[in-house]
């Protein structure tokens, strides 16, 4: 069983290194034929040979050179397989050679030195096993010539005793050979090993800082950009590449400060602007590497101010509704007894006579009322726990009906004209009844408490259809003095308010309201210049059918 936590065993792949040493072997083949026939026909052979076998040393010099020219055709196809060709070249070295010893006086010629090579050769690209089976072969074929030899009694006692140190030779030397190739490729498979997962690991790292939302930037000694992701060069609005190029007239400011900080060894976090419409840029720098005069290349991670506030400000609204719903949920305790006194206050005696008819009306708008805080505290509770709305396909003029006349209740004393426009009364759409009673609510306290003026009175008007792609739609608007344009973007942020006494939360719960319904709210100015129109709000609602 193979331990999971135990490292992969190095593999020893075939190399080319390995296909190198046999086409080698080759090229020295040809050679060592070559340098033999030349010494043969220019009667050399008789001088260094003195028992050589002229005809015999012929014949075996032409076949081995053929036998070689053979194997070097065999070798750009690969085919047989290197094992393979390696035991062919070197049997046929082993044979070739045996015959030459044989037909130019035995071991004492010195040719038998020659099999060094090919067994050297057998041990580089073969197993242990089968080069020391190599060199057993030849060290056989030495002592197989002295024999034939001494049929003849032409072999004296101290060719064997030669023979014997060669093919000791050839042991030693196969075993040498073998270790060191080995080694060679146990190292080389180790390194392949360290650098695919040195490759890795940069590919994973690059990855990581491509995909990083802040930008990072790396600066040389000298100021030259060396790398930078893509979020770097958004914030730094780089549009070319600079990989190479000086940080100085690109990102002018960011060198400053970079300088600021290899001169004092520090930086501050103060947001930088690079361009007069460009976003806050708040730069950390730190050391990336260390020369040998202590300086080295700097990183500069490139954070997005807006961005980070934005998050500071998702955290800042996490933790207050939390706190929210703790509020709601002990408000809930003295609205509780506020209801129930309510219900024990309609069913006293004192409010049965007919005298008290006025009383009654005002105990059930206290009743009515009260029953609305409580599902105000219900909604926001709901909210922080994320629990889904409930909604329903209303008739919507009858809805608007309905929740202007509760509306209206709520100011006897106080007239607040609430118009609907020509709305069909076969529209429906898809939203939580009580939900949309209290985003219509907020946006008529909007209208009546912001778009009045000494001159004239507000009224709101509200008009209904359907859109192109068949969703209807609410507007809400009214003839006050609007909301004027820069202040617009920020209308449905948490706790913007222009007024002393507002909170600022009602345009962020209606939003966010409306988007717990699957709608969209939206603020539209007037359609044609000739339109006089204060504040007009769009919801745009969902498909009326519930989802199948």
């Amino acid at each position: 069983m193979i331990d999971p936590a135990s490292p992969a065993p190095l593999s020893l792949p075939t190399r080319n290194e390995e296909w190198r040493v046999l086409r080698l072997l080759s090229l020295y083949r040809l050679l060592l034929v070559s340098a033999l026939v030349f010494i043969f026909e220019s009667d050399y052979a008789d001088q260094l040979f003195p028992a050589v076998h002229s005809e015999s040393f012929r014949s075996t010099c032409i076949l081995y050179g053929v036998s070689a020219l053979v194997l070097m055709g065999l070798l750009p196809r690969r085919q047989p397989e290197l094992a393979a060709q390696a035991q062919l070249q070197v049997g046929i070295d082993i044979a070739s050679l045996a015959l030459l010893l044989l037909t130019c006086g035995g071991i004492g010629t010195g040719l038998g030195t020659l099999l060094v090579t090919p067994v050297v050769a057998a041990a580089l690209v073969m197993s242990r096993r089968m080069a020391m089976l190599q060199a057993a072969i030849a060290t056989l074929a030495v002592f197989g010539v002295g024999i034939l030899r001494g049929l003849d009694h032409q072999t004296q006692s101290s060719d064997f005793t030669a023979s014997g140190v060669l093919g000791l030779m050839l042991f030693g030397a196969g075993l040498a050979a073998n270790t060191v190739a080995r080694r060679a490729r146990a190292s080389e498979a180790l390194a392949e090993q360290v650098g695919s997962e040195f490759e890795s690991l940069s590919e994973l790292n690059e990855s990581i800082v491509a995909s990083m939302q802040s930008g990072v930037l790396v600066v040389d000694d000298d100021g030259y950009i060396r790398s930078y992701n893509a979020a770097a060069a958004q914030l730094l609005g780089f549009s070319d590449d600079l990989h190479g190029a000086r940080l100085e007239p690109h990102a002018s400011p960011i060198a400053r400060v970079l300088r600021h900080w290899r001169e004092s060894g520090h930086s501050d976090a103060t947001p930088l602007s690079l361009h007069a419409d460009g976003a806050e840029i708040i730069p950390r720098i730190s050391r990336l590497g260390r020369h040998y005069d202590g300086h080295g290349a700097a990183l500069i991670v490139l954070d997005d101010a807006t961005r980070l506030r934005e998050q500071a400000q998702q955290m800042k609204l996490a933790a207050l509704g939390r706190l929210s719903a703790n509020i709601a949920h002990e408000i809930r305790n003295p609205l509780s007894a506020i209801h129930h006194a309510t219900e024990l206050l309609a069913e006293s005696e004192v409010f049965t006579h007919d005298d008290h008819a006025q009383d009654k009306r005002l105990l059930e708008m206290i009743r009515r009322h009260s029953e609305r805080i409580e599902k105000i505290v219900r909604d926001v509770l709901a909210m922080s726990r994320r629990e889904p709305a409930n909604p329903q396909t209303l008739a919507l003029k009858a809805c608007l009906v309905r929740f202007a006349g509760h509306y209206q209740e709520g100011f006897p004393d106080q007239p607040r004209p609430i118009e609907l426009l020509d709305i069909p009364a076969s529209l429906s759409v898809r939203f939580d009844a009580d939900h949309l009673q209290q985003i219509l609510f907020n946006l008529w306290d909007n209208a009546f408490s912001h778009g009045a003026s000494e001159s004239s009175s507000v009224m709101v008007l509200l008009s209904a259809g359907v859109d192109e792609l068949g969703k209807p739609w609410l507007e809400v608007s009214d003839n006050g003095a609007g909301i004027p344009e820069a202040l617009r973007e920020r209308m449905f942020e948490p706790f913007f308010t222009t007024a002393h006494q507002g909170t600022g939360l009602g345009l962020f719960l209606t939003r966010e309201l409306c988007e717990y319904n699957q709608a969209r709210i939206a603020y539209r100015g007037a359609e044609s210049p000739n339109e006089v129109v204060g504040a007009r709000f769009r919801i745009s609602f969902a498909s009326p059918l519930p989802a199948q």
